[in-house]
C-alpha cells in the first residue's frame, strides 16, 4: 500500500514550524504530549529514527577556523548515537516493540529512502489511535525562506541540482498523512549557518544555505495552505531561527546535546515531577554545557523549542504527570540492554544519568535491579493488567556493579553476596545505590582554533606543570572549557565559545604567564565539575525539599524560581497543585534571593549551598556569625529559610549578567571536613553576613566529596564499596539539587 509523493505534499501541512510562541505553557503541553502519547495504551506503537553523521564533506578538524569553514560543513560524530539512545528509551521506558522501530542511519538515509519508510512503515500501517514517533538528527539548512533538513544525498548549494533537501513543510506534509494525530516528531538540526562548522568545542548541525533558492511549485502549495491548517501532534526541536544546535563531544561518546538533555530528562520523569520542568531542565542544560545565547533568555530558547497545537496546549498544561505515569514508576538511571552467560552479567544503557555524572562515572558504582510486578488497573480502554518495575523489597534485592564504562554503555555483573534467583534479564531498570567517582577527575582544556601552532606547543607545556589539569585539541576530546585569545589577550571560554568574565589579560602576555595568571580560573572551574557529579536529584532518597524564591522589586514581591524534592523520597509529599516548580523569567539584579529547606525526616540534615557565575567563581552563605551560625543545620520534620527573615543577612542578585547555577547539598551526616576547609574563607571575608567568595574552591569541593564518602560505605557491602582511588556516594545518605537563574 502506497501513496504518491503528489500526495503527500498536496495533503496540506498543520503549520509552519516558523511560528513564535511564548511561555513556558506550550513546554508543559509538549513534555505532556510526549509521555501522555508514550505511555497510553494504544494499538501499535511505531518509530522511524534517522541519524546521519557520514555527509560528503571535508573532514578538516586541523585546518578549520572559526570564521569559515572548507566547504560549508563538517561530518558528524553524534547523529546515530542519538537513534541508539532514543530507541533504547523508547523500547525500555515506553514498551515500543524492536520490530517497530525502524531506523535509517547514514548512507542508508537518503532523500528517497526517508520518505518510503514514512510512506511504508508508517502512513501504511497506522490506525486512528496508533502513536507515531519520527527522529531526525543530522544537518539542517536554510534556502530561501525555508528551513530544510539535509538527507545524506543532498549536495552543497553551489549546485541546485544537487539538493535534495527535505524543507520543514515537506516534513510535516508528510507526517500530517499518517492516519494519526498522535505524532511526535523531534528534530535535533540547526537551520542557521553562522558561517562556521564549529563553535568552541562543538561541531554545528548545519551546513551553509542559499538565499535565492525557490521551492518546488508544490512546496509553495503546501506553505499557502498550512497558516490555514491546525497542527496535527508535537514537534520538539533543538534550534529555530538563528539558534545554533551542537553536535557535542562527550567521555567516551558523541551525541546531539539536545537529543541526550531530552532523553535523560524522559528516563527520570516521575509523578512528582511537573510537565513543564522537562523542557526547561532541557534549557538550561543546553545553555550551561553547550551554546549559550545572550539574545534569548531561557523562557524564549523553551518557546523556540516547541511546536503544538494551541488549544489542545491550553485544555492540559496542567495535567499532573501522575495521570499519565504509574504511580510506582520512580524513573530510571540505566537499563540492561542484553545478559550474557549464566545471567549474572549482562551490557546496561547508563542514559539515565546527568551528564555531568556520566561524564565522570567508573567502574566500581553499584545498582539496584528492580523487579517486574504486575498491577491490576481500571479497565478503562480495555486493558486491564500491566508490568511495572518497582524498587526489590526483598531482603535480598538483586545488587550489580560496574564492571567497564564506554561512554553511555556499561557492563556490570551481580555481587556473589547478592545473587538472588532474580536475573539479569534484558529490559530490567537500574537504580543507583552507590556512586563511584575517581580521585583523579581532572579538567580538560581545549586549545581554541584561533592559537597559532607554537601557541599550542606553550600551552600544552604549561598546562602539563598544572595539577589535574591537560590541554586537548578543540573538537578532538571532551572538554571543561577552552583556552584562547580575544582582542590579542588570552583568557579562557566555556566549550560553547562564551568568554569567562575577568579572565583575560593584557595584551603582549606570554603563553606561560597567562596560564600561570589563569591558575585560580581553572581551580575554580575544576571545583564546579567535582560539585556537579553530587546532582543526584532523581535518585536520592533523602526526605527533603528545596525552594528558591526571589523577593522581586520594591513591593518585595515573592516569585518561587524552582521547588524541588528527592524524587525516591518515601515522605515527601506531593503537592498536585506546585510539584517540582520552575520559572525560567529572568531575575534583575538588586533582587534579593532565599532558599527554604524542608526536612520531612526524624533526624537533622546538615546543608551547604555553592553558587557558581558567570566569571567562575564559587560563592556561599557565611554561616560563621550570628544568628546564622547554626544555618547549616536543619532541624528534624522543621524548615530552615535562608537567610532569616527580618534580619540583616542579604542574598542579593548582584552582577555579572548571565546564568548562574546555585547547587544545594543535604546530606544525612554533618559536612565537617567542608566546614574546615571553609574556614580560610571566612576569615577573609569583608562581611559577615551575605555570600563570600570561597578562596580555595577546589580544596572545598574536594572535601565536600571527601564527607560524602565517609557518610556512606554501608558495611553490608563489604571490600565492593572501598575503592581506594575513588569516592564512594550512597545515594541514601545525600541530596544535590541544582537551580539556575538568568540574571538581566
Amino acid at each position: 500500500m502506497g501513496i504518491a509523493r503528489r500526495q503527500f505534499l498536496q495533503t496540506g501541512l498543520a503549520s509552519l514550524v516558523g511560528w513564535q510562541f511564548l511561555g513556558r505553557d506550550r513546554v508543559a503541553f509538549a513534555a505532556e504530549q510526549y509521555v501522555r502519547q508514550a505511555t497510553a495504551s494504544t494499538q501499535r506503537k511505531r518509530a522511524l529514527l534517522i541519524g546521519i553523521n557520514q555527509y560528503d564533506a571535508k573532514d578538516d578538524t586541523q585546518n578549520f577556523s572559526q570564521t569559515a569553514t572548507a566547504n560549508g560543513w563538517l561530518p558528524l560524530h553524534g547523529c546515530v548515537n542519538d537513534v541508539e539512545l532514543q530507541r533504547e528509551l523508547l523500547t525500555h521506558r515506553f514498551g515500543f516493540a524492536p520490530q517497530d522501530i525502524v531506523t535509517l542511519t547514514d548512507l542508508q538515509a537518503t532523500r528517497n529512502n526517508i520518505f518510503d519508510a514514512i510512506t511504508e512503515h508508517l502512513t501504511a500501517q497506522t490506525l486512528p489511535d496508533d502513536l507515531v514517533v519520527v527522529h531526525f538528527s543530522g544537518h539542517g539548512s536554510r534556502l530561501g525562506n525555508y528551513n530544510t533538513l539535509v538527507p545524506v544525498d543532498s549536495g552543497l548549494p553551489q549546485n541546485l541540482d544537487n539538493l535534495r533537501d527535505i524543507t520543514e513543510q515537506e516534513w510535516r506534509g508528510w507526517l500530517q498523512a499518517i492516519a494519526t494525530e498522535r505524532i511526535l516528531s523531534v528534530i535535533d538540526a540547526g537551520f542557521y549557518y553562522p558561517n562556521m562548522s564549529a563553535l568552541g568545542n562543538f561541531r554545528l548541525r548545519s551546513r551553509i544555505g542559499r538565499k535565492d533558492w525557490l521551492p518546488a511549485t508544490e512546496i509553495e502549495q503546501i506553505e499557502k495552505q498550512s497558516t490555514e491548517t491546525t497542527p496535527i501532534g508535537t514537534t520538539l526541536r533543538a534550534a529555530s531561527g538563528d539558534m545554533l544546535c551542537a553536535d557535542a563531544q562527550w567521555s567516551g561518546f558523541s551525541s546531539g546535546a539536545f537529543t541526550y538533555a531530552l532523553v535523560q530528562q524522559l528516563w527520570q520523569m516521575t509523578p512528582a515531577t511537573t510537565i513543564n520542568i522537562v523542557m526547561s531542565d532541557v534549557a538550561v542544560k543546553l545553555d550551561r554545557t553547550a551554546l549559550h545565547n545572550d539574545n534569548l533568555t531561557i523562557d524564549k530558547q523553551i518557546a523556540e523549542m516547541v511546536v503544538m497545537d494551541v488549544a489542545k496546549q491550553k485544555a492540559i498544561a496542567s495535567t499532573p504527570l501522575a495521570t499519565v505515569l504509574p504511580t510506582s514508576d520512580l524513573g530510571s538511571d540505566a537499563v540492561i540492554t542484553s545478559s550474557v552467560g549464566d545471567f549474572h552479567t549482562a551490557d546496561i544503557c547508563l542514559a539515565g544519568l546527568p551528564i555531568a555524572v556520566l561524564s565522570n562515572y567508573i567502574a566500581g558504582s553499584i545498582l539496584n535491579v528492580m523487579t517486574q510486578t504486575k498491577v491490576i488497573d481500571e479497565p478503562t480502554d480495555g486493558n486491564s493488567e500491566t508490568l511495572q518495575q518497582v524498587p526489590s523489597q526483598t531482603d535480598s534485592p538483586t545488587i550489580v556493579q560496574v564492571k567497564s564504562r564506554n561512554g553511555f554503555n556499561g557492563k556490570v555483573e551481580v555481587l556473589n553476596e547478592y545473587s538472588s534467583n532474580q536475573k539479569l534479564r534484558t529490559g530490567l531498570l537500574l537504580h543507583e545505590v552507590m556512586r563511584a567517582i575517581s580521585h583523579n577527575v581532572k579538567l580538560a582544556i581545549a586549545f581554541d582554533v584561533g592559537l597559532s601552532k607554537i601557541e599550542r606547543v606553550d600551552a600544552t607545556s604549561a598546562f602539563s606543570t598544572l595539577p589535574n589539569m591537560f590541554g586537548v585539541n578543540a573538537n578532538e576530546q571532551c572538554a571543561d572549557c577552552l583556552f584562547g585569545v580575544q582582542s590579542a589577550s588570552y583568557g579562557l571560554f566555556t566549550v560553547g565559545h562564551t568568554p569567562i568574565l575577568g579572565s583575560f589579560g593584557s595584551v603582549g602576555e606570554s603563553v606561560g604567564v597567562a596560564i600561570k595568571r589563569l591558575q585560580p580560573f581553572l581551580e575554580s572551574l575544576l571545583a564546579a565539575k567535582l560539585i556537579r557529579v553530587t546532582e543526584n536529584q532523581a535518585a536520592s532518597h533523602l526526605d527533603v525539599r528545596a525552594t528558591l524564591k526571589a523577593i522581586i522589586g520594591m513591593d518585595e514581591r515573592s516569585v518561587t524560581i524552582a521547588r524541588k524534592s528527592s524524587a525516591r523520597s518515601s515522605l515527601v509529599p506531593i503537592d498536585r497543585t506546585i510539584g517540582n516548580t520552575v520559572r525560567t523569567k529572568p531575575i534583575n539584579i538588586g533582587d534579593r534571593l532565599e532558599c527554604q529547606l524542608e526536612n520531612f525526616s526524624d533526624r537533622p540534615l546538615y546543608v551547604r549551598i555553592f553558587c557558581l557565575d558567570q566569571r567562575s567563581k564559587i560563592l556561599t552563605p557565611n554561616f560563621i556569625a550570628t544568628p546564622y551560625a547554626n544555618d547549616s543545620v536543619i532541624p528534624p520534620s522543621e524548615t530552615l529559610t535562608i537567610p532569616y527573615a527580618q534580619v540583616p543577612m542579604n542574598w542579593a542578585v548582584s552582577a555579572p549578567k548571565g546564568m548562574v547555577d546555585v547547587q544545594v547539598v543535604i546530606s544525612q551526616s554533618p559536612l565537617l571536613q567542608v566546614a574546615k576547609t571553609l574556614e580560610s574563607s571566612q576569615r577573609q571575608a569583608s562581611s559577615l553576613n551575605g555570600l563570600i567568595a570561597i578562596s580555595n574552591p577546589l580544596q572545598v569541593a574536594q572535601a565536600l566529596l571527601a564527607d560524602l564518602d565517609r557518610a556512606g560505605k554501608p558495611s553490608v557491602f563489604g571490600n565492593a564499596a572501598n575503592i581506594s582511588d575513588a569516592w564512594m556516594l550512597d545515594v541514601n545518605q545525600w541530596a544535590t539539587f541544582n537551580f539556575n537563574y538568568q540574571v538581566v
